[in-house]
């Protein structure tokens, strides 16, 4: 008996043992599963951020979690990303100041772990929380610490990121054109790197600067622009922003109807996504929208819900606009009593939003003075830097003082030298170009007493004899009537010449200047046309011209109607009776500029005579096809007159054919663009 209880005692022991074993083993393996790791603080890390702009308080408590893990396990990684997230849902709540602490916690764990391209997203995101805080200096300076990052690191995300905070700053600061450059320079930094899901938040945002600009046909483009890539990428965000935008744009138009229906297609929108913040914003964009519509009943019940839910988020910016518009309608229905209570509601919530700004004021002066005392301490350490490399400068420059005063002497002694070589070339240089100037000078005074000698002197002599032969009435009536004739032909001669003459030499004096204007092409054409009929009607040649009325150009008035009129005179001159002469204007470059053509059957010229045409120094007298007179100066006026109007003569001519001169000036509307 006994020894059968001894067995099965041994029994129980034995089986109480294993018992305790497999128990304390359990134990150990549930330990096991619940002490925490860096994979479970990467999982929390990861979830955060997609509740960001939906649930942010999600995000604060997910990421609060992760942070208080990776703090037990000594995990910087998971810090840095855990006060990331933090930063982000801070950011989303309006909590800016405690934001801008997450961050700076990030930006510092991420210095130490130097982890460059995750610290320029950071200062990037650090930059959006001063910018709500209206602290824009700090902004500034952050985003260029990250676009540098980004650009040494080639981030292209990252710079894209970059520069639409950038262009946020600039349109809270109402510098428009500033941030629709960056906004597009944004964009395509995210297309080029393939992504497509900022674009319509981009576009949107650059839509409503070009709405604050009143360039109503680009922001109602870009609208659509948007929504159309919100709905290719079925993004329902997206897609209920850009339908209110749309709607907003068209109340603003006074399309209020059309506001409406873009309204309620993003009601069914946001209805679906849950998002609360834009579907508050809805509702009190339809409250306003059948206000404007004077439909009172429909106002008042969007504005109620806008209210009830503004009460329930603690919006109160939606708060106030909700209850004026509720207090608005009722004083309109005689509702004295309610409309009262609807002014206390908005009043209060005006109060509590002056106090919260207030408090974000404190926080943004409190940013402010953190900033200032961090650059004046980066200040004095690097002034203290640069005195200790001031002192190892001086020691250095003692040292060094000895071998440069050796060194000195013979340097001395070589530079000397080359800058005697040196002002000697100098001199040969100047001398050389003063002797080519007074070459030059030597054959325009030539050139000039050669036509003074010739081309004055001889109409002169010759109406110096026709007066003395007059005087002394050695003529008969008819021969008197032939002299005078040909004298009045040179006479006329003569003052073309001198108008040449004198026009020429103003150009080598440099005293023209230029008073560039709009003007109509047909102001300088008609009048030139007429003055130059006659002549062509008494050599039997037709002028023909055909230009577009209301063609606006930008150029000096007066310097393009000499060009056309010396032109058109020297293709009548070198014409054949029964010739026809052309004046011709048509669009050039794109309508930024207008080519204006003269057109001959005349004699035409020579490759030589083209060659020479242009040739400054070579002024060719040439005779036109009833022994007209002409100096050569006028071509040599018309390149001049057109260098001065950014143009340039052009020539093509056949020998015994005609010749085409044309040239092109710009338009009021290149003007006006540029």
């Amino acid at each position: 008996m006994s020894l059968c209880f001894l067995k099965d005692r041994k029994f129980l022991i034995l089986l109480l043992s294993q018992l305790l074993i497999c128990h304390i083993a359990t134990a150990q393996q549930k330990k096991l599963l619940l002490t925490p790791d860096t994979n479970l603080v990467n999982q929390l890390n990861q979830e955060a951020p997609t509740f960001w702009s939906s649930k942010p308080d999600s995000t604060i408590i997910l990421a609060e979690q992760a942070l208080s893990i990776s703090s037990t396990l000594a995990y910087t990684k998971g810090q840095m990303l855990a006060y990331r997230n933090l930063g982000l849902g801070h950011y989303e709540k309006g909590n800016y100041g405690e934001a801008v602490q997450s961050y700076k916690r990030a930006i510092a764990l991420s210095q130490e772990m130097e982890e460059t391209s995750f610290q320029a997203r950071l200062h990037s995101n650090i930059a959006m929380a001063y910018l709500a805080l209206g602290a824009h200096d700090e902004a500034l300076v952050n985003l260029n610490e990250a676009l540098a990052i980004a650009e040494k690191e080639k981030l292209i995300s990252t710079l894209a990121h970059v520069h639409h905070n950038i262009g946020m700053v600039y349109h809270y600061q109402f510098k428009n054109d500033q941030a629709i450059q960056f906004y597009d320079k944004s964009l395509q930094l995210y297309e080029s790197n393939g992504d497509t899901t900022h674009s319509t938040f981009i576009l949107g945002n650059m839509a409503h600067l070009f709405l604050k600009k009143k360039n109503f046909k680009k922001a109602e483009a870009l609208y659509f622009k948007s929504l159309t890539l919100a709905e290719k990428q079925q993004n329902k965000k997206a897609i209920g922003n850009a339908l209110q935008s749309l709607g907003a744009f068209f109340m603003e138009k006074g399309n209020y109807q059309k506001a409406l229906a873009y309204f309620f297609q993003a009601k069914e929108v946001l209805t679906s996504t849950g998002e609360q913040t834009e579907y508050l914003r809805l509702l009190d964009n339809l409250a306003t929208c059948y206000a404007k519509l004077g439909n009172d009943i429909l106002a008042n019940r969007f504005a109620t819900k806008s209210l009830d839910l503004a009460k329930k988020q603690q919006q109160l910016y939606y708060i106030q606009t909700a209850a004026n518009q509720l207090a608005k309608l009722y004083e309109k229905k005689g509702h004295h009593k309610q409309a009262l209570d609807y002014y206390k509601q908005a009043i209060t919530a005006a109060d509590s939003l002056y106090s919260q700004r207030n408090k974000e004021e404190l926080v943004r002066m409190e940013e402010k003075y953190k900033y200032q005392k961090d650059q004046e301490q980066a200040k004095l350490i690097y002034h203290m830097q640069l005195k200790k490399q001031r002192q190892f400068l001086y020691g250095a420059v003692a040292l060094v003082f000895v071998l440069m005063v050796t060194a000195f002497l013979l340097y001395s002694n070589i530079k000397q030298k080359h800058k005697t070589n040196r002002i000697l070339k100098e001199t040969n240089n100047l001398l050389e170009e003063q002797h080519v100037q007074l070459e030059s000078s030597n054959h325009f005074k030539e050139q000039l007493i050669s036509l003074v000698a010739h081309d004055v002197r001889h109409p002169i002599t010759s109406l110096q004899k026709v007066l003395s032969l007059f005087e002394n009435k050695h003529l008969s009536p008819e021969e008197i009537q032939q002299l005078m004739s040909y004298s009045h032909q040179d006479v006329n001669n003569l003052i073309h010449l001198l108008d040449d003459l004198l026009l020429w030499v103003r150009l080598q004096l440099r005293y023209t200047k230029l008073q560039k204007t709009v003007f109509l092409i047909e102001d300088v054409l008609q009048p030139i046309c007429e003055l130059y009929q006659k002549k062509a009607r008494d050599k039997n040649i037709q002028l023909v011209a055909t230009y577009d009325l209301g063609t606006k150009v930008y150029a000096d008035e007066e310097a393009i109607a000499t060009v056309i009129r010396n032109l058109i005179d020297n293709s009548i001159k070198f014409s054949h009776p029964g010739a026809v002469v052309h004046i011709r204007t048509t669009s050039a470059a794109n309508n930024r500029r207008i080519k204006i053509q003269i057109i001959d059957t005349g004699i035409g010229m020579s490759e030589k005579t083209i060659k020479n045409l242009f040739t400054v120094s070579t002024y060719a007298r040439q005779y036109g096809t009833q022994n007209e007179e002409g100096s050569g100066l006028g071509i040599q006026i018309c390149r001049h007159y057109l260098q001065l109007n950014n143009s340039e003569l052009f020539v093509e001519s056949t020998f015994g054919k005609g010749t085409t001169f044309w040239f092109e000036i710009d338009t009021a509307e290149e003007t006006t663009e540029n």
